[in-house]
This record gives C-alpha cells, structure tokens and sequence, in this order.
C-alpha cells in the first residue's frame, strides 16, 4: 500500500502537468496498475488525457484531431520549461533534450499544418474566388461607364466612328 508521500507526490506530478500514466493513476487511486489498465484498454482511455485516434481508415474527427495536437504541444512546452527551469538551476542546459522536445513541437505544428491544409484552402479558394467576383465586378462597372461616355460622345457628334478616343 502506498505511503501518504508518495500518493501526495503523485498527485502532486498530475497537478503539475506530469502525464497521466496508467502507474500515476493506479497510485492515487489506491488500485492495482494491472486492473487499472484493463479497465483503461476495456473502455476505450486516450493516452495521457488525449482521445485515442480512431482505427485506421476511420473518418478523421478534425475538432478531435486539433484537441489532441493542442494537449500534446501543451505537454511539449511544459517540459521545455521544466528543461529550462532545470537548465538556469544548475547553469548548463541539457542541449539533447532541448533539441528533442524543439523537434517534437516542429512536428506538432507540421501536422497541424497537413491537417488545416484541406480547409484552408477550400476558405482561401473561397476568399479568392470572392476577390475575382468583386474584380470582374468592378471592370464590369468601368466597362459600362466607359461605353455610356463613348455612347454620349457619338451622340453629340464629338467622336467620329473607327476613330480612336
């Protein structure tokens, strides 16, 4: 049975960002880490509070998708922090983890690029059919602007016809 430490220090790594490992939970719950997990694997649990994707060839749930990414990159930048609270405590970085945790969060924003690229450009294809919607409008406008001026002007005998304006 654990001790009142460290279910406080458990509890206490959960509060602070820690993932949420099948070993953490079964600790401040006072359960058995084996029953936990089948209970976890029997319900369907995301991994360290992220949904679970979906089996493959499953349609893709982008709301889902962008809360998992966000919950990652947000696990990413407290260990970036906690790495560079480390690293002013003691007066030297840890450069391999800096770089790892650097690279993971490159990752992170790639995907979310990949992931947005379909619907940003359906909303820039729209953005930019409605800009040539209002050019051709405008060009429609001088076009008969122009046309009413030239129709005035051979009206009133001031332009001569196959004669340049």
């Amino acid at each position: 049975m654990p001790t009142s430490t460290t279910v406080t220090a458990g509890l206490r790594a959960l509060y602070e960002g820690a993932p949420a490992t099948i070993e953490t939970l079964a600790l401040v719950s006072h359960r058995s880490p084996r029953l936990l997990g089948k209970l976890a694997a029997r319900q369907g649990w995301g991994v360290a509070g992220i949904q679970a994707a979906g089996p493959p060839g499953a349609p893709v749930d982008h709301a889902a998708l962008e809360r998992r990414l966000t919950a990652l990159a947000d696990r990413l930048v407290r260990d970036l922090e906690a790495v560079s609270a480390e690293g002013e405590e003691a007066g030297s970085y840890d450069k391999a983890r800096i770089d790892a945790l650097s690279a993971m969060l490159r990752m992170v924003e790639k995907i979310g690029e990949i992931t947005h690229g379909p619907e940003r450009a359906k909303e820039n294809q729209i953005k930019s059919d409605a800009e040539m919607a209002a050019a051709l409008e405008r060009i429609n406008n001088r076009i008969v602007e122009l046309a009413t001026e030239l129709a005035g002007q051979m009206v009133a005998g001031k332009h001569r016809a196959g004669a340049g304006a």
